[in-house]
Parts: structure tokens; sequence; C-alpha cells
């Protein structure tokens, strides 16, 4: 889904996610704090999932790899939004 016109996660900036909201200070403020929160949350909740699963006996490399994509686009949405 693209997000302000862009499409490729690693090039998304802080001014693309902006475009989803009016342009007003208040709003921007609350999608910068939610977007903080959600990449706050999400690495802890993917090892939990990761967790459960192995526990239910489902292995498989690409798990690892998926949990390690999620990790790099949340770092890179805690960079971004560090830097308002």
């Amino acid at each position: 889904m693209p997000i302000g016109g862009r499409s490729i996660a690693d090039t998304i900036q802080l001014q693309h996610w902006l475009t989803l909201v009016p342009d007003t200070k208040s709003a921007q403020r609350l999608l910068i704090k939610d977007l903080t929160e959600l990449a706050s949350r999400i690495t802890g909740e993917a090892d939990e999932l990761l967790a459960a699963v192995t526990e239910e006996g489902i292995a498989h490399g690409i798990l690892k790899t998926i949990r390690g994509v999620i990790e790099a686009r949340a770092t890179h949405l805690l960079l971004i939004t560090q830097s308002a």
C-alpha cells in the first residue's frame, strides 16, 4: 500500500506519513505519537508470536526472516519519528 505516494518501505519518510492526516499540528502530533507507540510495541509482540508459534511446534526459517523485516521497519519508523 503506497503511503504518500511511496510504496518501498525503506524510502517512506515522515513527510509521506503526514499526508495521511489533515495538515494541522495536532493531527500530525497524534500520528507521530501513534507511529512511535506502534513501532515501540511491535517487535516485542512479534517476539511473543514467534515464541507461541514455536511452542506449537511450527518451525520454519521464513518466520525468523519475517521477524527481521518487522524489526527493520519498526526501527525505521522510530528513527523518522524521533526526527520530528
